[in-house]
Order: structure tokens, then C-alpha cells, then sequence
């Protein structure tokens, strides 16, 4: 009873404090609960990660979804849209982990758009979410190897780890774990891209050996040469090189490079705007590119240990070069007209402004000079080959009005075409297709300015390109 009575004074005691006693009194206790919740918080993670590794490796790291697997596996989709990019990525990382994300445009800028990180759910997903982009990008994704607890499951430097997308880096003992995706902005959106665990073959037998091979296969689309190559190369080498014409000359803006994969191929892209018959694309190896560990062991510091016929001499500089050799259709278009091919499909694609005056459809006279060239092309068709002629518009001003103009373009190279050419044999067809088929993104001028255009299209994979 004495006890209880003590307690009730203290209660009524306490209860009578007020003014400022009492209002220090309420801010001590509020700092001290947000103090002890974030604590807290951060107790319960530690535990939670600790008991999640630990949990991982008693049981072989054979957890929920193979989480926290030293195989690790990256994949997932990217939804492109006008307005945004959104990853919806899938792994068996370690629940807490996070994923850096960045970003390097085709012509070799960061892309501040992609710098972020994400942290991997109790599922292994993660998301990212970025703005939309007018610029084509590659894309990367990395295990963020910062915190203590994956340092400590996976390796210091990520050694720990096995599996196809862990990938050595410039420094010995180093490695990164990665996927990417490329994101063409050229292309009509929305579309999705899904993003593959990569499977690499066995290596070369010779594979790092200085007499140095490579090989390499070439298609493309309307847009991209594709370099599907192999060779012996220590993986990170970084290889490439600038299209050129049959004078050697360089092909402006026809360049890509490159980095060789853990089993010797790589797969260089390299963008181009018109084909000609003798060009010829240098794929090349330089030192200066590649100054890092494995390839200085390997090759010396300025290849001094390359042999075999790929080994140049550029002065007291050595590299490496193969040539593959382009085949390109007997055609001899105009200099600014693009000439681009996607199997036995080609495009000669005519920007408005070598043909037309803003918002005409009636032909500039020095567009017929660039149009007599195309006739002579299209006279040494086989008869009966498939034409199409199709006139394109940006996205500015009101649909049916652009359509309409792309039509009238259209209607206006056929004219001028048949007019003074021998093309009866030819099977043609001409839309105008306004601003529904764009090949450049309208966000700014330069893609607006790609987006105005005529087609001609030879043996069309579609009848209504």
C-alpha cells in the first residue's frame, strides 16, 4: 500500500509540472524516441542482412530464390517510352543490396539521366525509373559494392563471385558484376527490351597468345553496321575503329568501339548514313586504349610482344588491324542522300530540304540533278522489282495536314521520276505516311530534321514499309 501511495504522489507530482520544465521535458523525450527509432531501424537492418547472409551460408547460400548465390544472375525488361524508362530488373542478390545504374550516349558522353541506385528487394527485384531520352544510350547495371555486409559475402573486390556477367576490370584482383542494354532512340516507342544472362562459349585454346587472330561477320539495318567478331584477345581489350570509304578516307560519325568478352568475341555497333561500294571497316587494337594490367602481361606495354600479320606500324607505334570489307549495293546516290540496307531491303531515304522549300511539295530545281542520279539507279533494276515511295513528316502542326503535305511530296518524286526515266517495269506504290513512322525522335530539331523525308524503298520486307 505504501508503495502504490508513493507511486500515485510521484504521478500527480510529475503531472503538475508544467511551463517550460515540462515543454524541455516533451522535446527531451521526442528527441530521444526519433534517436531510438532510427536506432532501432538500423539495428533491425544490420540483424536482418546478418541473419540473411548468415542464414544464406549455413544453408550453401541455397536460400528463397537462390538469393545471395555466388553465380549471380542479372536480368529483367526496360520499358522505352517517350516519356520514361522503367527497369524492371530480376537477381539472386542478396536482399539490401543495391544496383548502380549509368549511362554513355553514341558519342561517348555520360548520361547524367542514368546515375542512380536501386536497392534489391526480398524477392532479388529491383526497379529504376528514369526520364525519357532523345539521345541513344548504353546502359549499364552493377552490383554497387559498397557496404560491408556484400563486401563481406561476395569478396572485397567482388573475387568471390562466379558466373557469366562477372567481368574482369582494369585493375589485377578487380572485377565488376554487370549487364547492359542499349536503348535506340531512334526507334518508333513504346518497345521493350529484355535483358539476357549472356552465355559465353569456351575460350580460345591460345587465348591470350601475342600472335593475336580475329574474325568477324557484318550485318545490318537501316541504321546500324553489326560486328558479331572473335579472336584470342585477353577479355577487356578494348577494339574498334572508324568506317571508311574505298579511298580510305574516314566514314564522319561511322565509328564504335567496343570491349572484348570473357571467351574472346565482342559485338562492335557502329552507326552509318550511306553505303558504297569499296568501303571497308578497320577493326584495330591500340596500346593507348589499353593500358591495364592483362593486357600489358599479355601484349607489353606498347605491344612490343604482338606478332603476326594484324600487327602494324603507325610510325614507332604499334597496333593491331583487321579489315572486313563491306558489301554494299552497285548504287551512286547523291552525297547527302542516305543509302542504308536491312537484308535484301534498301533505302534510299532524301531529306525534305534537298527537294522541297519549307511547306512545298513542288521539286526545287536542284533536286532534279539529285533525282536524275536515282533514276539511273532504279533503271538497273530486274523488272518487276518492288518500289516504294514513301514521303515522311515530323511531328510539328496538325496530323491530317502532314499527312496530306507527305503524300503530295510523295506524289511529286514519282512524277518527276517516271517523267524522265525508263521505270515501266518497276512494281511502284507511293504513300504518305505524315508523322506516324518516325526514324529519330521528335524531342528536338535534329531528330525533327531526320524525321522529314522521302523514302525510296527497293524490295520492301513490308508492303506498306
Amino acid at each position: 500500500m505504501k508503495k502504490l501511495i508513493l507511486f500515485l504522489l510521484l504521478v500527480i507530482w510529475m503531472t503538475g509540472c508544467g511551463g517550460e520544465e515540462a515543454e524541455k521535458a516533451e522535446k527531451a523525450e521526442g528527441t530521444e524516441t526519433a534517436q531510438s527509432k532510427e536506432m532501432k531501424k538500423d539495428m533491425d537492418e544490420k540483424a536482418e542482412e546478418a541473419l540473411d547472409t548468415d542464414n544464406l551460408e549455413d544453408k550453401g547460400t541455397d536460400g528463397k530464390n537462390n538469393l545471395g548465390d555466388m553465380k549471380v544472375e542479372l536480368s529483367g525488361k526496360a520499358s522505352i517510352k517517350e516519356e520514361s524508362v522503367i527497369i524492371d530488373g530480376e537477381s539472386n542478390l542478396l536482399p539490401g543490396t543495391f544496383i548502380y545504374s549509368s549511362g554513355v550516349t553514341d558519342s561517348g558522353f555520360a548520361s547524367s539521366n542514368f546515375i542512380n541506385k536501386a536497392e534489391v528487394q526480398g524477392d532479388g527485384s529491383f526497379t529504376f525509373e528514369f526520364d525519357g531520352i532523345s539521345k541513344s544510350t548504353t546502359v549499364k547495371l552493377k552490383l554497387y559494392n559498397t557496404k560491408d555486409d556484400t563486401k563481406k559475402h561476395y569478396g572485397e573486390n567482388l573475387e568471390k563471385v562466379t558466373g557469366p556477367q562477372k567481368y574482369k576490370t582494369e585493375n589485377q584482383g578487380e572485377f565488376e558484376v554487370k549487364t547492359e542494354f542499349y536503348i535506340n532512340a531512334d526507334m518508333p516507342m513504346p518497345y521493350t527490351i529484355l535483358i539476357e544472362i549472356p552465355k559465353w562459349e569456351k575460350e580460345p585454346e591460345d587465348y591470350g597468345d601475342a600472335n593475336v587472330w580475329m574474325e568477324a561477320k557484318v550485318d545490318s539495318d537501316h541504321r546500324y553496321l553489326y560486328f558479331h567478331g572473335k579472336s584470342n584477345l585477353v577479355e577487356g581489350t578494348q577494339v574498334g575503329g572508324n568506317l571508311r570509304k574505298a579511298s580510305g578516307i574516314i566514314d564522319a560519325f561511322s565509328f564504335g568501339h567496343t570491349r572484348v568478352n570473357p571467351d574472346g568475341t565482342f559485338e562492335l555497333r557502329v552507326p552509318y548514313h550511306q553505303l558504297k561500294q569499296g568501303m571497308y571497316m578497320p577493326i584495330q587494337v591500340k596500346p593507348k586504349n589499353n593500358s591495364w594490367d592483362d593486357f600489358v602481361s599479355a601484349y607489353g606495354e606498347q605491344g612490343e610482344k604482338w606478332k603476326g600479320n594484324l600487327v602494324k606500324n603507325d610510325k614507332d607505334d604499334k597496333y593491331l588491324e583487321y579489315i572486313v570489307e563491306i558489301d554494299a549495293p552497285n548504287f551512286d546516290p547523291a552525297e547527302d542522300v542516305g543509302l542504308t540496307v536491312n537484308e535484301e531491303e534498301v533505302k534510299m531515304q532524301m531529306p525534305d530540304h534537298l527537294l522541297f522549300d519549307f511547306d512545298k511539295s513542288e521539286l526545287k530545281p536542284e533536286a532534279k540533278k539529285i533525282l536524275d542520279k536515282v533514276i539511273q539507279d532504279l533503271q538497273e533494276l530486274e523488272e518487276g522489282t518492288n518500289i516504294q515511295i514513301n514521303g515522311h513528316t515530323d511531328n510539328v502542326g496538325d496530323s491530317d495536314y502532314n499527312q496530306e503535305l507527305s503524300k503530295e511530296r510523295a506524289d511529286a518524286v514519282w512524277n518527276y521520276l517516271k517523267k524522265n526515266g525508263d521505270l515501266n517495269g518497276l512494281q511502284v506504290e507511293k504513300q504518305g505516311y505524315g508523322d506516324t513512322k518516325p526514324i529519330a525522335s521528335n524531342k528536338d530539331e535534329d531528330g525533327q530534321e531526320k524525321n522529314r523525308r522521302v523514302e525510296i524503298v527497293i524490295n520492301p520486307k513490308e508492303t506498306d514499309s
